[in-house]
């Protein structure tokens, strides 16, 4: 009986907060449909589970294949877990040390104007650049669907605007990926000579873990996160996601 209400009101909060996540950011928003089909994936248990009150019917399936279930559930359950607290352990990342160079990953812009997440990304870079005038910004993002022009494009603009000298902003403006971000400025980084320097990685806090595992992987010594804040609505539906990317990254070999 427990179980089946955790679950019932679990489904509910899902489908609750898919609603709010559309009616907030509209239906394009990443990551959005997770929540409904989470949602009605429960949903589906918890008449399973009402139905076999009644029926009885999960007796008749093998005992040795509700254990194999069960247990995988439990072990996805605990993987997640630890990965969201992978997510959580850098939401904090504050350099230790001044920057040569500050690298700030893209994320989606709408035609020329940059998103909420990225103005944060930006700002963050932007206050550390005003405390750290020696450092060079390179920003990084290619052009996707949906965009006028590339990412690091908007991105520059939107610093010098700030009052960030152009001489101070290096564009990448190729990349598809986080992984891209990285390894993309980082060759133009090496390309200037420079290999053997502080780097500091901006994005939004859910983000800085991952970015700094892929950032070592590819190379780059002792990287440091800089953590911007993140949009409070879409703020836990993008540390789930970026928990399941960690994990892509390990399949792939990235991390």
């Amino acid at each position: 009986m427990i179980s089946l209400m955790i679950i019932t009101i679990t489904a509910i909060c899902c489908l609750l907060y898919y609603s709010t996540i559309i009616s907030y950011a509209g239906t394009g928003t990443a990551f959005a449909e997770a929540w409904l089909i989470a949602g009605c994936a429960l949903i589906i248990v918890a008449i399973v589970l009402m139905a076999d009150r009644k029926f009885d019917f999960l007796k008749y399936i093998p005992k040795w294949v509700l254990i194999s279930v069960a247990s995988v559930v439990a072990a996805g359950g605990l993987l997640f877990m630890v990965l969201f607290g992978c997510v959580l352990s850098k939401m904090n990342s504050c350099p230790e040390h001044k920057a040569d160079y500050v690298i700030v990953l893209g994320a989606q812009i709408r035609g020329e104007n940059i998103t909420r997440s990225l103005k944060y990304r930006l700002e963050a870079a932007y206050e550390y650049y005003r405390e750290n005038p020696d450092c060079v910004i390179v920003v990084s993002g290619g052009q996707g669907e949906g965009e006028n022009i590339s990412e690091a494009l908007a991105m520059q603009r939107y610093l010098v605007e700030k009052g960030v000298p152009e001489d101070k902003i290096i564009m990448e403006n190729k990349s598809t990926s986080t992984n891209e971000n990285l390894r993309f400025s980082y060759e133009i980084i090496k390309s200037r000579g420079d290999e053997n320097v502080n780097i500091v990685i901006c994005s939004n806090d859910f983000h800085i873990f991952r970015a700094l595992k892929l950032a070592e992987k590819i190379g780059i010594k002792n990287p440091e996160g800089l953590a911007s804040k993140s949009d409070e609505i879409l703020h836990f539906s993008y540390m789930v996601r970026d928990s399941l990317a960690i994990f892509k990254e390990v399949l792939l070999g990235n991390i």
